[in-house]
């Protein structure tokens, strides 16, 4: 259900108050009134959002009462009772305080790379405000008092509301045929206007590219034989982050993706949860985790002026977290809304059903744990798990002011890396499957409008380098973008396709032997499966040669670059994530020098190695009253496959 109230506008003067006194509700360490509504199983999740747009703000709370037991009327008289805690001016001065340095966190973040900063100047110009008047914003954040935040939350959470409720069911879909016109093929596809040729025409600044100096741009310092501590400052703010990157994921693990869950609502022997996060919260620090398909991640925020008191809670939260199965039930919750909304979307059962056909049984949705499976976890078999990850090879990543030999001192004072002693040999990679014939794989979606579509090809071996940039320029040529043959032959020419894509994928540059793969993809409506599917099937085993694109590809691969150099924050990230993959330099750089003295004639080499003439394995998840299955059949045999084959 939902609850929608009128909000704060913008260049409101209680546009800071009320943030804050939302931040009473919810806030990054879970210690909000909400919050704790869900982390005591009293609801299933609920969540305040607010808005300033530039005539009215958007206040509202999502609720989403226990599943099965708990009414909506129960769960809105919980919400109300939190909720009129802050009208009612229920908190303490020390965890008023700490939201406001949580606010005086957010206000710095986001000025710390062009992208935000971009956001917020266009924000800003739409309001008429000026710069300054954001930084009076921030510095007014000082003087804000309990009253303030009393007084709005009285003033805008008031008894004038909308309350939503949804129920749970489909509504008619109107199925649109298919035009019955030939698509007009233009004749001169090809050819430039005056217009266009006159901007050709116009000077261009030329940027040139910047590469990451990894002796210059990032201080590398070993800790333990399998820990390596990658740093860089912050010249914009005093916000630090470190990140604590173990080198194994839910690919190997799969319980990893649910312990991740589960250690945000746990404390330690010494500390409840509400403790352990309170005392985050007054030092104006976060604790997160993350589990990837290869590294699970500990990230931790806050002030450099609290960087050791927050490294010693780190330290303490890992060395001595407390197991808690009451808090599983969170854990089990989360994975029935998952299971439920798994099939209702196309797109994932359109890569669970390529993940089959590319690892068969070790597609990471059979390998993961069943829902059955996720129902008899118990805290200390999580915590288990845990155990393992800590003893893996680690990559920490610092940001901040403070100098290196003091985040190192720190780390090693109050962090286990002693307890790291699993090397790995990252990175983690799955070979895909090789097919000797070509093959359709159907899975039927009579509820699905569009249909989703994947080709498939296992190509060769791509050790060496010229292999490795052909396949960049061959990928931006057939699919990469917007100016790919792709998205004119199907989309921009013949409207065939909502989304289209085509990739050669490498494998990791460090790992030897190892075949890349071709993936193609588009989406398109039921009807226009089969005139689509063969348009794409057409530029796999006849792929035009257009000879004047060559340039454009190769700017679009330098634009790539450009636009990819990482934030002062991410360095330390690409860094390391380049060193495990055998890289001793920026690889952008060697990217750019050998694609210098390319062409079309290196395109075409590559792709009649590795694609043209290999068998194609498409993948299709559509509904089949609205395709022709027998012609299907003319793009190999089909196979049709159920939910029990591509999903445990």
């Amino acid at each position: 259900m939902g609850m929608g109230f009128r909000g704060v506008p913008a260049n409101h003067e209680d546009q800071v108050a009320f943030a804050v006194a939302v931040n009473m509700l919810n806030n990054a360490n879970g210690t909000g009134f909400l919050d704790k509504l869900m982390v005591d199983r009293k609801i299933m999740a609920s969540m305040a959002m607010n808005e300033s747009m530039n005539e009215a703000g958007i206040l509202a709370v999502a609720v989403i009462p226990k599943l099965m037991f708990q009414t909506y009327g129960g769960a809105e008289k919980l919400v109300w009772k939190e909720i009129n805690r802050v009208k009612e001016g229920d908190f303490s001065d020390e965890i008023f305080n700490s939201l406001k340095q949580e606010q005086r966190r957010q206000y710095a973040s986001n000025l710390e790379n062009i992208d935000s900063r971009a956001r917020i100047m266009m924000s800003l110009y739409s309001q008429g405000k000026s710069w300054e008047d954001y930084l009076q914003e921030v510095s007014g954040i000082d003087a804000l008092t309990k009253e303030d935040v009393v007084r709005v939350a009285r003033k805008y959470f008031s008894e004038n509301y909308l309350c939503v409720t949804k129920t749970t069911g489909k509504y008619p879909k109107d199925n649109l045929t298919k035009p019955d016109f030939s698509p007009i093929v233009p004749k001169n596809s090809e050819a430039s206007s005056e217009y266009a040729k006159q901007l050709e025409q116009l000077p261009v600044q030329e940027v040139k590219p910047r590469f990451i100096d990894f002796q210059k741009d990032v201080e590398t310092v070993s800790l333990t034989p399998l820990a390596t501590l990658y740093a860089t400052a912050n010249p914009v703010t005093d916000i630090f982050t470190l990140n604590l990157v173990y080198q194994v994921g839910t690919l190997e693990q799969p319980k990893l993706m649910h312990l991740a869950n589960y250690l945000q609502f746990l404390g330690t022997d010494s500390l409840s949860f509400h403790e352990f996060r309170t005392r985050l919260q007054v030092l104006g620090s976060t604790i997160s985790f993350d589990a990837t398909d290869k590294q699970f991640f500990m990230r931790i925020t806050g002030f450099d002026k609290h960087f050791k008191e927050t490294v010693q809670l780190a330290g303490d939260f890992i060395r001595h977290v407390k197991a808690d199965d009451k808090q599983i039930r969170q854990v089990i919750n989360d994975a029935k809304v998952t299971e439920k909304a798994f099939f209702e979307s196309s797109d994932n059962i359109a890569n669970a059903l390529l993940e089959k056909v590319k690892y068969g049984e070790q597609s990471r949705f059979l390998t993961k744990l069943s829902l059955s499976e996720v129902k008899k976890l118990k805290g200390k078999e999580l915590l288990d798990a845990f155990v393992q990850v800590r003893q893996t090879e680690c990559d920490l990543l610092y940001c901040g002011t403070l100098p290196v030999a003091q985040v190192r001192e720190e780390i090693e004072a109050f962090l286990p890396l002693k307890e790291i002693t699993v090397a790995v040999n990252a990175p983690y990679h799955r070979d895909g499957k090789k097919y000797d014939k070509p093959t359709v794989y159907f899975m039927d979606m009579p509820t699905a409008s569009q249909s989703i579509v994947y080709g498939y090809v296992k190509g060769e071996v791509t050790d060496d380098a010229w292999s490795r940039h052909a396949a960049r320029l061959f990928s931006v040529y057939f699919g990469g973008d917007m100016s790919s043959l792709m998205f004119q032959e199907i989309r921009e020419f013949r409207s065939l396709a909502y989304r289209v894509s085509g990739r050669y994928i490498l494998p990791p540059h460090k790992l030897e032997g190892k075949a890349g793969e071709f993936v193609s993809m588009l989406s398109t409506q039921s009807d226009k499966t089969l005139d689509a599917l063969g348009i794409m099937n057409s530029l796999i085993h006849e792929m035009p040669e257009k000879e004047e694109r060559i340039s454009t590809v190769k700017q679009s691969i330098v634009n790539q670059v450009n636009n990819d150099f990482p934030s002062f924050r991410e360095v330390p990230e690409k860094v390391a994530g380049f060193r495990r993959n055998g890289f001793d330099n920026d690889p952008s750089e060697a990217l750019l020098s050998g694609i210098s003295d390319m062409d079309m004639k290196d395109i075409i080499r590559f792709y009649r190695h590795n694609v043209r003439l290999k068998p194609v394995v498409y993948v299709i998840v559509g509904n089949s009253r609205r395709i022709d299955m027998k012609q299907l059949e003319t793009y190999g045999n089909v196979i049709r496959l159920r939910k029990k084959d591509i999903y445990k």
